[in-house]
């Protein structure tokens, strides 16, 4: 029997069932061209006549054969002389049937000399009827117009199940002598049979028989089942370490869709089980087999595209989506066009996941490389397996060349298994190095975490300086992992205050690094002019870019920081350096815009003078405050900040956390009191 255009791929290599649809990364022909029942294999051509073999006869025939189906065919007084004389042996195309579809009847009168062949055995045993279907074709045993025996799918409504070998109690002899085995068969309308929906037929007595059975089951097991339980489980259990990867990284979700596309193998490979063990129908498996495959290539193409961090995202979504509309091709009835897209398909998939692996490791990802050649070996093997069946069933070559197969003691793989496990081997190996190298930067990047938070700590004072002049307050409140921001308040012998706040571009330790090197150099100024401060810290940072090795090493970066100095009569001079300007009681004051410290050498900043009022208070804060977003992606921004200014450092701070931390938040708060001072008007900036 053959399944024309391909009504599932499945059947015709149900042995890889297990795999095919699911190694990991390269779809299986199971899932991509529905396959066809295991009904186009041919046995081979033998017409020998009935032999005694340990008990059992082979009824090989001939057989009467009628395409059609009607309920008086099985009567035993029906006259079947005109039907055609047919072998089990050899196949109905082979004795010049074309291929249908839907019912045919086999009729056999066994004589009463092939009965007696068994009168000599002790006990005169109970003689059964061993009947070996072909893959999905459905059957009923008639004796003397009664049924005896039907597979499971042969029912008032059939349907197609895996239909193994049917044991059926031999009615007694007519008076004759002999008896009429009637044997009605159906295929479902999308099946196009040309091999023939039996096999085999014994007889013999009932422990032979039952040994057969037993034999046929355990070969079954052998050839169709065991391999790809073994390779599924694997699967399985691949798809369990990855869920445990992702649980552990949860950053990395390459393991996420790594135990997806593991768990769709151990899905395909239930339902081939079930299948096989004829749990569940034709029409259903088929239906699991073309969306499970599909949905296979899309994980695994989405699992290399985030294992390789591609930037093919569009052409990837591309291709998933037309991976999942092709099953509708073949639901419309265009089986020769799905077939050919299947093809295409398969071609598109196997390129796209190569190069994909190919560019990563050009980029310098040794784990690419090293599953590129076992993907590249399981890729060609299925390729050539799909060609190799394709040409089978279009008549170009032998029906032997459709299935290679070979033999571990009793048990059957293919070169497909053995191509999918050594995959599956070296994609364990890359996962698992993976792991363990990304263990080892998450713990050197927490070690430089509590490095740099020992740094920062330094930067952040607990502690300010206050005196009857002034009241000093301050919120900090970092966010994921170490920032730049750092400040400093230090009194000075005159009663004054210099105030320096700022925040060094990049995250970690590199950037807690640079904001010490600053404040170390700010500790030992000489000159608390805010202007002659920022021009120093300029010459440090841009100075520590010349060093051997700074750029190598990217440990330079620019900053951006404001400096002020508030005399006790409430003089203020400031100058800054690309940072937010502060704000007084409110209102944001205008300095002159200055480039951030650490870009151009020679860098001289502007400094304006201001006068405070007792009562005033001034809010220098980092960008975080402005720069904290929502779940909607809006920015806190300037005028809410301007709003909140007249606040309290803490208040401040914490406002914008609960609207939504980006960044690490930092607010310095100064209130003026001294009674010393007196009121001025405010003055526009003025040049020093």
């Amino acid at each position: 029997m053959k399944i024309v255009r391909r009504a599932a791929n499945f059947l015709s290599r149900s042995t890889l069932g297990w795999v095919a649809l699911l190694c990991v990364l390269t779809i299986p022909i199971a899932a991509q061209n529905p396959p066809a029942p295991a009904t186009q294999a041919a046995t081979a051509p033998t017409n020998a006549p009935p032999d005694r073999i340990h008990g059992a006869i082979i009824l090989d025939g001939p057989w009467r054969f009628q395409i059609g189906d009607d309920s008086r065919w099985a009567d035993p007084s029906f006259d079947d002389s005109s039907w055609s004389p047919v072998v089990l042996s050899k196949s109905l195309a082979d004795q010049g049937f074309e291929p249908y579809t839907g019912y045919g009847w086999y009729r056999l009168r066994v004589q009463p000399q092939q009965l007696a062949q068994f009168n000599n055995i002790v006990g005169n045993p109970q003689l059964d009827l061993l009947v070996t279907g072909d893959s999905v074709g459905q059957y009923s045993v008639y004796f003397g117009g009664v049924e005896f025996g039907h597979t499971k799918g042969m029912s008032d409504s059939p349907d197609m199940y895996q239909s193994p070998p049917l044991i059926v109690p031999l009615a007694k002899p007519a008076a004759d002598g002999t008896i009429v085995i009637a044997i009605r068969t159906w295929a479902g309308p999308r099946v196009s049979i040309g091999r023939g929906l039996i096999d085999k037929v014994e007889l013999g007595a009932q422990a032979d028989i039952a040994e057969r059975l037993t034999s046929a089951t355990e070969r079954r097991w052998d050839q169709q089942v065991i391999s790809g339980m073994v390779v599924s489980f694997l699967f399985f259990c691949v798809a369990m370490l990855g869920a445990t990867l992702y649980l552990a990284q949860r950053k990395h979700s390459e393991y996420l869709w790594l135990s997806l596309l593991c768990l769709s193998v151990t899905a395909v490979g239930c339902a081939d089980l079930a299948f096989e063990l004829s749990l569940l129908p034709w029409s259903i498996y088929i239906v699991l087999g073309l969306w499970t495959g599909r949905i296979f290539m899309a994980v695994t193409i989405e699992f290399v595209l985030r294992f390789t961090e591609s930037d093919y995202r569009r052409l990837v979504r591309i291709v998933q989506i037309c991976m999942l509309v092709l099953p509708f091709v073949y639901f419309v009835h265009l089986q020769q066009v799905y077939e050919y897209l299947s093809i295409c398909a398969e071609v598109v998939f196997c390129a796209l996941i190569t190069v994909l692996l190919f560019r990563a490791w050009r980029r310098g990802r040794p784990e690419a490389g090293v599953m590129l050649l076992p993907f590249f070996l399981a890729a060609s093997a299925d390729s050539i397996d799909t060609v190799l069946g394709y040409a089978a069933r279009m008549h170009w070559l032998p029906d032997k060349f459709a299935s290679h197969r070979f033999h571990f003691g009793p048990i059957e793989f293919t070169t497909s298994i053995v191509t999918y496990t050594v995959f599956l081997g070296s994609l364990l190996a890359v996962i698992l190095y993976r792991f363990i190298h990304v263990s080892q930067d998450e713990q050197r990047s927490v070690a430089e975490i509590e490095a740099a938070r020992s740094v920062q700590a330094m930067l952040i004072p607990t502690k300010l300086p206050s005196n009857h002049n002034f009241m000093l307050e301050s919120a900090y409140l970092p966010a994921n992992g170490v920032g730049g921001d750092f400040f400093q308040v230090l009194p000075l012998k005159d009663d004054s205050m210099l105030i320096v706040v700022g925040d060094v571009s990049g995250k970690g330790l590199q950037a807690a690094m640079n904001a010490s090197t600053l404040v170390g150099a700010l500790r030992n100024e000489l000159s608390h002019d805010p202007a002659t401060v920022l021009n120093n810290l300029n010459h440090v940072l841009v100075g520590a870019g010349t060093l051997p090795g700074a750029a190598e090493k990217s440990v330079i970066s620019f900053a951006t920081c404001v400096c002020a100095r508030v005399y006790p009569d409430g003089t203020m001079t400031i100058a800054n350096a690309g940072h937010l300007n502060p704000y007084r009681d409110g209102r944001e004051m205008e300095l002159a815009a200055d480039l951030p410290l650490g870009v151009i050498p020679d860098m001289h900043y502007e400094q304006a003078t201001f006068h405070l009022n007792a009562g005033d208070r001034l809010i220098f804060l980092s960008d975080g405050v402005v720069e904290a977003a929502n779940a909607q992606g809006e920015l806190f921004g300037f005028e809410r900040t301007q709003q909140v200014s007249n606040e309290s450092a803490r208040y401040i701070a914490q406002t914008a956390k609960r609207f939504g931390q980006t960044d690490d938040i930092t607010v310095v708060s100064m209130y003026f009191a001294a009674r010393a001072a007196h009121p001025v008007a405010r003055k526009e900036p003025a040049q020093v």
